[in-house]
């Protein structure tokens, strides 16, 4: 098997301990990335798991930048814009992700296994989607072919490598020949089906990404894209732990926050969306998603680098940090969110215009109900949120502000909601207090590369290193 031991040999060991905790998860008897004849059964599941890492590693610290969670330690944290590295996700990445994927397409394609090479290649497309969000310009094209010091490839080059496998891959599910995969595949049990509409959801995501370049091609490509998407939150693309394979939210947040070891809490942005200080409307949501602290009665999160003024934490209790909690990476109702944006785009709508079309608006409200219905809200409970003229108040008083609120909400710790964050200039986000000076007032943009990679691939990392507040999405078409 290729191995990528031109970056991050030093973290190897540590990444070894994490993998002999997986090893149960996967019930896997034979760490895969040691053996050279590994088959695809024993591959898949292990890719998937660090597909999870890797997502669980984008949203500690996108999450903090986009002020959905923020920092419980002081005034000079990931959530005042200080610059993040992200070291253990970009390890992760090329170390096992990208080589172990490709090493399934290799075996998939030469044994006639298309599922297998077609579900590669979707998460392949979807890590390499993680990483230019993240960096922007990463290696890729010779990520896997034991060169020590890889170019990196352009942004533009890297979502039209994203869009090429997903198209690749859509094929390879398709076809109708091989072995098709079963209790190996974590995610979705070998359903072909959800791995196609997952591939197509992924196409629309990524078309968007660009479309402040270019709103109505972004928005015409994602649509062509949608009929063919995630019909219902069954499709969502997540990853399930339990009480034997602890979710890192409940394991690495929720227990340390409860034994004193705190890092990290809701932020404040996000709870007053929640709490009825913006909106004017408390949202149903708010008891479900987050938790207050003991003897607290109020819900107020901490303001942005200030790492004070919190009444809620992160608790066992919370949806997304309990004991059987799952890594959530893509949703319907993210999938709702960008058809919403889309239409509204396609009709000519600009980030301060209002109204859009009856589908556009169904679309919108469709955000809401499949994360309600995902969190167990009651049907009672949507009617009455989304009946209020301040969420939607009908399609003539749409805008794009209201659709990115839903979709923020929606999103909860999926880092990709910093994509849209950045696109729409954070919206209206306050500034954190006590900024990272060195932005001279700017906004972050991009996370640092790590520090081992700017030590051993110096001259490429460097030169495609930039200042965090220069903006992302800029190549021209």
């Amino acid at each position: 098997m290729k191995k990528i031991h031109y970056i991050y040999t030093l973290l190897f060991g540590g990444f070894m301990t994490v993998l002999s905790g997986c090893q149960d998860f996967l019930d896997v008897n034979v760490d895969p990335t040691l053996k050279s004849d590994a088959t695809v059964q024993e591959l898949l599941p292990t890719a998937q798991f660090y597909t999870s890492e890797a997502s669980y590693q984008q949203a500690y610290y996108a999450g903090q930048y986009a002020q959905q969670i923020g920092s419980n330690l002081g005034t000079n944290g990931t959530d005042a814009y200080y610059e993040a590295e992200n070291a253990a996700g970009w390890s992760n990445l090329y170390l096992y992700v990208i080589p172990q994927l490709n090493l399934i397409i290799q075996k998939g394609t030469a044994d006639n296994n298309p599922a297998y090479v077609g579900i590669a290649k979707t998460l392949l497309a979807y890590n390499l989607g993680l990483a230019t969000v993240n960096w922007e310009n990463v290696p890729y094209s010779q990520a896997d072919q034991k060169i020590f010091t890889p170019t990196y490839d352009s942004q533009q080059t890297i979502y039209t490598t994203i869009q090429q496998l997903l198209d690749e891959g859509i094929a390879e599910l398709t076809k109708n020949s091989g072995v098709k995969p079963g209790t190996d595949d974590l995610i979705y049990g070998g359903d072909l089906g959800k791995w196609s509409r997952l591939a197509y959801s992924l196409k629309a995501r990524y078309a968007m990404h660009q479309s402040a370049l270019n709103p109505q091609t972004a928005s015409q490509t994602a649509l062509a894209a949608l009929p063919n998407a995630m019909t219902s939150n069954a499709d969502d693309f997540q990853l399930q732990y339990n009480s034997k394979n602890l979710s890192p939210w409940y394991s690495r947040v929720a227990l340390a926050n409860s034994t004193g070891n705190l890092s990290i809490t809701y932020g404040s942005t996000f709870v007053d969306l929640m709490n009825g200080k913006v909106q004017g409307v408390v949202d149903p949501r708010l008891p479900v998603i987050v938790s207050l602290k003991n003897g607290q009665t109020t819900y107020s999160g901490v303001v942005p680098g200030s790492g004070a003024g919190s009444t809620v934490d992160f608790t066992t209790r919370a949806w997304h940090s309990n004991i059987n909690s799952p890594i959530v990476m893509m949703t319907y109702a993210e999938v709702k969110a960008i058809e919403a944006e889309a239409r509204f785009l396609a009709n000519g709508g600009t980030i301060t215009s209002t109204g859009t079309t009856n589908e556009g608006y169904a679309a919108f409200i469709d955000i809401v109900r499949a994360n309600m219905t995902k969190l167990g809200v009651s049907p009672q409970d949507f009617d009455l949120y989304v009946s209020n003229p301040a969420v939607g108040g009908g399609q003539d008083s749409l805008t794009l502000l209201k659709i990115m609120r839903e979709k923020y909400k929606a999103m909860f710790l999926i880092g990709d909601i910093w994509t849209d964050v950045r696109k729409y200039n954070y919206l209206d986000f306050p500034m954190p207090l006590n900024v990272n000076p060195d932005l001279n007032g700017q906004r972050i943009q991009r996370m640092k590369y790590p520090s081992s990679e700017l030590t051993r691939n110096a001259q490429n990392a460097e030169a495609n290193q930039k200042q965090p507040g220069a903006k992302m999405w800029v190549f021209t078409k």
